[in-house]
């Protein structure tokens, strides 16, 4: 198995073992127990228990905005119509993800060397966020990047909220929409339909 194939199924595993018992449950030797391979293969891939909680959060980033892309494949040739499927998707991703995603968040901000992980996924999401939004608006210097960082953050805080049960699903995607065309339309070319 090449490397980046055998780190994949370690991710796999360790995605299953946070689902099954918890992050708590998520250490080196466990991984390598639960993967069937020698603990030394675990800590060449990922170092520490914080180098796997990283990597597994990165992993976690990487397939929702792999999804989110993929919606917005079949769609989103207007403003509101992309806004509404990188909302659901965003939202989806975050709550189908619910528990495992809190717990790595929190574990996370346990590690020092880990702390900036939370931040780089922001930032992640953002600069996906601008490249799905280039078309309808210019998301260029502070003025963009302030737009940004505040729909993921409205992102997330609603995602919050729809797992915890206090808005449902349908609230969630039409508020995170919303708020989406609000923020870009201002920064949209004139000549682009909203």
């Amino acid at each position: 198995m090449t490397k980046e194939a055998r780190r994949a199924q370690l991710l796999d595993v360790a995605y299953a073992l946070v689902k099954d018992e918890g992050t708590d449950a998520l250490t080196l030797a466990r991984l390598a127990e639960r993967a069937g391979v020698s603990k030394p293969i675990a800590y060449n891939h990922f170092g520490t228990r914080a180098g796997l909680l990283a990597a597994l959060f990165e992993w976690f980033d990487a397939q929702q905005i792999a999804r989110m892309r993929g919606a917005l494949a079949s769609g989103g040739d207007t403003l509101a119509e992309t806004a509404r499927i990188a909302a659901a998707g965003y939202l989806d991703c975050i709550v189908g993800d619910g528990p495992e995603f809190e717990e790595l968040s929190a574990a996370l901000l346990a590690y020092d060397e880990t702390k900036d992980v939370l931040r780089a996924s922001r930032e992640t999401f953002a600069a996906a966020y601008r490249e799905v939004f280039a078309p309808f608006a210019t998301l260029d210097g502070n003025a963009g990047r302030a737009v940004l960082t505040a729909l993921v953050g409205a992102a997330e805080a609603l995602a919050r909220d729809e797992h915890d049960g206090a808005i449902d699903r349908s609230t969630a995607i039409d508020t995170l929409a919303a708020l989406m065309v609000a923020a870009l339309a201002p920064l949209a070319p004139a000549r682009r339909a909203v």
